[in-house]
């Protein structure tokens, strides 16, 4: 390697750290991301159960980042560094392995040559990818597990190489085989943490099988396969107990984001667009581009062939035996999203790599225009590349997730000691920027509303103070709105706002306003009329708005409520013309309602 080349390969990994801590912690923690963090540091007897029957992953990235938390902190910056490191990593790893896997023997110059650009191709190629870089702010294992399965790459063409035959003396053959051998155990260890990060490398392991035992059987070459077979079994042995006694979530999982019974031609357009183009872009420019890059993608690999059978080969196995692999065992069950093919991503760029190089190769130059081929396709890439990051970046439509900051913030200024957060679906932001500071609660716990959560709530009633509700999105959770209506009609409701995109209510509960209720001691029907709170507003407040409600409460007390009543309440209205003012009186007529708890019943007008 030249002094030119390891300064290309630094400023392309410069390159890529770049954009990957660009605005790394500007969007807050989505789901998966704030339940991975706080995940890892939960007891050890708690994480290792919930590896075993909860989470989808091997323990390998859980038990990384525990430390990695340990030791650094638990913000956003620190977390999603995590990732950083390893989408950085992929960029030198990807350059060796394409050295690797093209190196001639012998090294003609031309073909040193065409072995440089393609290595540097490809790494340029996964440093400006923005589906890279999405995953590599993302504080999960999809970049980790390219990584890891790139170094075993490499340890695997290392090997590969050295297996072929060559006529040497007694001692260098003691030699040689001893780097034979060093490789393929690097080549074992490197596996077991690709393997113990994702389970789907098992497919990238599976693609290898095909790949050494065909033409090894072809070449006749024994020993070579002797060896392999020898270190499949070691790799077995290795990670067989876990998969068969350490975890269920291979014979049981299903992700419910996930889909299922996808066919294979959508699987695999999803995937490649997916790949190369990333998810920021929007989807009719995937749909209308996934088919040219197939058609690249398939000529680059026939070129290949032409040149270099195995290495076409292996490419075509790298990306289609993963494929068919996650399509077979999608079926029936909701197992596909194209994120879990992110380890077969190299693949991809190493295939565009060949071809571009092929574009600056004296073989496919012309007298005229030679580089126009090259440009054109660089020139896509990096503008693909620009567009996807600018809707990344800057669009918050493509925002991975909502500001969940904001709205701990807003909660945070006002939260009060008795406080409690309610959110009637499952999510784990809540949780982590609440940050312990108040109880965060998912009511109901599952789709639909059950008696039970009904008990939840009276009991919170008797409890806290305030409640503060994060409504869902409509027929995201919770669909008949059971929490607010529940809210609704027992406490009192006291600020009703939207922050950012979310929508936000505090709500004052029995236990809170019981000291304000002005005793009134009414029979009204089979009810009691214990009394009625009203708030009113300040002068300040009364001068700045055209209009100021008075609230008046009325706090019911029945087993079954049986009553049609009315309460009254009176709107000021400030005219800014006149600066006099008009009071106009508005009536609430109480519906009515049976078989209501014998509770405090809240009714509010304003």
């Amino acid at each position: 390697m030249t002094k030119k080349t390891w300064a290309a390969v630094l400023l392309l990994t410069f390159v890529a750290f770049i954009l990957r801590v660009y605005r790394l912690d500007f969007v807050s923690l989505r789901g998966d991301e704030a339940f991975t963090v706080i995940f890892v540091q939960r007891t050890w007897d708690v994480l290792w159960k919930g590896i075993s029957t909860i989470e989808p992953n091997p323990p390998l990235m859980y038990l990384a980042l525990r430390v990695w938390i340990a030791l650094a902190g638990q913000s956003e910056l620190v977390t999603r560094f995590f990732s950083v490191f390893f989408g950085v990593l992929c960029v030198p790893l990807l350059y060796r392995l394409a050295r690797e896997m093209f190196v001639p023997l012998p090294q003609p110059s031309s073909a040193s040559q065409g072995r440089e650009r393609i290595a540097l191709f490809a790494a340029a190629l996964i440093a400006i990818n923005p589906y890279q870089i999405w995953h590599s702010q993302d504080v999960r294992n999809y970049t980790m597990w390219p990584a890891l399965s790139l170094l075993a790459l490499i340890f695997f063409w290392r090997w590969w190489n050295a297996e072929k035959p060559q006529t040497i003396d007694n001692r260098r053959q003691t030699r040689h085989l001893s780097f034979v051998i060093l490789n393929l155990s690097l080549y074992i260890l490197a596996t077991l943490t690709s393997l113990y990060t994702h389970y789907y490398d098992t497919f990238i392991l599976a693609a290898l099988n095909i790949f050494v035992f065909a033409f090894a059987l072809l070449g006749r070459r024994w020993k070579m396969l002797a060896r392999w077979i020898v270190a499949q079994a070691v790799l077995v042995a290795a990670y067989a107990p876990w998969v068969l006694f350490g975890t269920n979530r291979i014979t049981t999982y299903g992700e419910p984001s996930a889909q299922q019974s996808i066919p294979l031609l959508d699987q695999f357009s999803r995937t490649l667009a997916s790949i190369v183009l990333s998810d920021t872009v929007p989807e009719t420019l995937k749909a209308m581009l996934w088919l040219p890059l197939a058609l690249a993608l398939v000529a680059i690999l026939l070129y290949l062939a032409r040149q270099n059978r195995s290495r076409a080969a292996f490419l075509f196995l790298y990306i289609a035996a993963p494929t068919l692999a996650l399509y077979a065992i999608s079926i029936g069950r909701p197992l596909f999203l194209e994120r879990y093919l992110n380890g077969t991503a190299p693949a991809y760029y190493l295939t565009f790599a060949v071809g571009l190089a092929a574009m600056t190769s004296g073989k496919l130059q012309t007298t005229n225009y030679k580089l126009v081929p090259a440009a054109f396709g660089a020139l896509f890439f990096v503008g693909a590349s620009g567009y996807a990051l600018s809707n990344y970046y800057f669009d918050p439509a493509y925002a991975k997730a909502p500001d969940w900051r904001a709205l701990a913030q807003f909660i945070h200024a006002r939260q009060q000691p008795g406080d409690i957060v309610i959110q009637n679906f499952t999510e784990m932001s809540p949780i982590y920027y609440q940050g312990g500071t108040l109880p965060v609660i998912t009511v109901p716990k599952s789709y639909f509303a059950k008696s039970a959560d009904t008990k939840t709530l009276q009991q919170f009633n008797k409890d806290y103070r305030r409640i503060w509700f994060i409504p869902a999105a409509p027929d995201l959770w919770d669909p008949d709105h059971f929490v607010e209506k529940y809210l609704a009609r027992f406490d009192d409701r006291e600020i009703d706002t939207r922050v950012a995109e979310f929508g936000v209510q505090l709500y004052l509960t029995p236990r809170g306003f019981a000291s304000e209720i002005i005793p009134l001691d009414a029979p009204v029907g089979n009810a009691v009329l214990d009394g009625y709170r009203v708030r009113g507003v300040d002068a300040h407040a009364l001068r700045a708005a055209r209009r100021c409600p008075l609230c008046c409460t009325g706090a019911w007390r029945s087993p079954s409520i049986e009553i049609s009543a009315c309460l009254f309440s009176w709107s000021m209205r400030t005219d800014a013309s006149s600066r006099g003012r008009r009071a106009r009186r508005r009536t609430a007529r109480i519906q009515r309602v049976s078989g209501a708890p014998a509770i405090w019943l809240s009714t509010r007008t304003n």
